[in-house]
């Protein structure tokens, strides 16, 4: 990654961690990737998962990297400094420690960086990360995100394989906010970018809590290692505020934590002198959303928004209380909220006025995430059935597949399940896991093709049907066994809706 304001010595850049064998070398950009190296850059050749980045340390020679950090996992061979073609390339024992530290050196030597918010938890992140940055960019402040739907200022966002980037890719891309003017950065940290020190050197301004249930076990072993990498967020940066979400159980144990946190929710109190805190008291439930009162530590209002259930109203007040920690006056919050854009595949509505039928897609793949987004449509539908469509991804924990088809069951009227993402999994295996999990498994309807289950409904659904597609949000793929193939239940229900020759729902809040 290019840093086109500042080259710097090699010998700056490397202190403490290593020894300069020659003061002279100029460092012009980092990477990880031996295909973007250019002359000048300084290659981390990495042990991964997928690619051991050492095979390539004489490709990177050849293209002009001016040194090589090499990952050994031998403890005793760190620092040691061999010569290739005239190039150091030093042995690092556990680089994933420092590399955090050295692109904040490198990108942010000379100037500082601006606000970055942080936003954790299991469920929620993405919402109140694009609405933060949404918020932000209507009252006049220029903004950008971070995360699961991508990277960039907010409303041109590039998008991104993992929640949380590389090391170096984080200030990178912090780096060419600060060029655009960017006065905040809303980041969505994930619990493996924590565990994995990929933002260890962020200098997070604030940090918001969603909540935290069963998800990612499968790498983190155990709810209490999951749990501490969460934790660690906010016990470990510099932080100015804690917003910590007062309705979760784990938020609630936080804030008795952190005597200076300040809470959120319908639950949220002051337990110190020195918390604050933004109570919801009141919520209506409309055809155009939400409208709730609150009481805060900065005084009380109500406020109106376009979306749906509960835990949007719980995101709108971390949101809102953020706003409110950055002296944005009430005033201002009740003027900007109803202007706020839908999440991409976050409770994104598709209406065909012929059949008076709703499609919803969510990203919804947790059986907490699951639980709330029906709990959320049946609060705003009247007449008709609720629809479940939902799969599990293959290769990922096993366990929440009977206990999604155990919450479908009990919140829908009907169910039919399809693929997620199969992975090298047998797509049929991984539907025989989730009908364990239901009562009366005849009654479910198998079709393994999204846009086949989608057609269906399409064609079968009554009127008044709200039909929840579950699972992959704003994704445009699927994978089966280890290919990528493009597929969009958005791109779906919007090419259905044209040759319907249909407006979408939007037209009709």
């Amino acid at each position: 990654m290019h840093n086109d304001s500042q080259i710097m010595l090699l010998d700056d850049l490397i202190k403490p961690w290593l020894s300069d064998y020659d003061p002279s070398i100029r460092v012009s950009g980092l990477t990880l990737d031996s295909r973007q190296i250019c002359r000048g850059y300084l290659f981390i050749a990495l042990q991964g998962a997928q690619h051991d980045g050492r095979l390539f340390i004489e490709k990177s020679l050849k293209m002009g990297a001016c040194a090589v950090l090499s990952e050994t996992k031998n403890r005793s061979e760190h620092g040691q400094v061999t010569i290739k073609s005239g190039v150091p390339v030093f042995a690092v024992y556990k680089p994933a420690a420092i590399l955090s530290a050295l692109a904040y050196r490198f990108f942010f030597r000379k100037i500082k960086l601006h606000k970055v918010i942080a936003v954790t938890g299991t469920n929620g992140k993405t919402t109140i990360a694009s609405l933060l940055a949404d918020s932000f960019m209507l009252l006049g402040k220029q903004s950008a995100q971070m995360g699961t739907i991508g990277n960039g200022l907010f409303g041109q966002l590039k998008s991104s394989l993992n929640t949380t980037l590389d090391a170096i890719s984080v200030f990178s891309e912090l780096h060419c906010y600060q060029q655009q003017r960017a006065e905040y950065t809303i980041m969505e940290v994930s619990s493996h970018g924590l565990d994995q020190g990929r933002v260890s050197a962020v200098p997070f301004f604030s940090a918001i809590f969603t909540n935290l249930t069963r998800d990612h076990l499968d790498y983190h072993g155990s709810m209490e290692n999951y749990h501490l990498a969460k934790k660690s967020l906010f016990e470990k940066y510099p932080l100015k505020q804690r917003i910590i979400n007062a309705d979760d159980p784990i938020g609630a144990q936080w804030l008795t934590d952190f005597p200076d946190a300040i809470s959120y929710g319908f639950n949220a109190k002051a337990l110190t002198d020195k918390q604050s805190y933004l109570r919801v008291t009141d919520v209506d439930y409309h055809a155009q959303g939400v409208t709730f009162a609150f009481h805060s530590s900065w005084g009380k209002g109500v406020v109106s928004a376009p979306f749906y259930g509960d835990f949007n109203v719980s995101n709108l007040a971390a949101v809102l209380t953020q706003l409110l920690v950055e002296n944005v006056s009430i005033e201002h919050v009740q003027t900007i909220f109803p202007k706020l854009s839908t999440v991409p595949g976050r409770m994104e509505q598709y209406y065909f006025a012929e059949k008076n039928i709703t499609f919803v897609v969510d990203y919804a793949h947790t059986p907490d995430a699951l639980e709330k987004v029906l709990l959320a449509l049946q609060k705003h539908k009247s007449s008709g059935r609720l629809i479940c469509v939902f799969g599990c991804g293959g290769d990922r924990d096993t366990g929440k597949r009977p206990q999604m088809a155990n919450i479908a069951e009990s919140y829908a009227q009907k169910v039919v399940l399809v693929d997620d993402n199969p992975r090298t999994e047998n797509a049929q295996s991984i539907i025989e896991d989730i009908l364990q999990g239901f009562a009366r498994p005849d009654r479910v309807e198998v079709i393994h093709d999204r846009r086949q289950a989608v057609n269906f409904l399409l064609n079968s659904a009554q009127s008044d049907d709200i039909v929840l597609l579950a699972g992959k949000g704003h994704e445009d793929y699927q994978i089966f066994g280890t290919q990528r193939v493009h597929y969009s239940d958005r791109e779906c229900l919007a090419s259905l809706q044209k040759s319907a020759d249909l407006v979408d729902y939007s037209a009709h809040k």
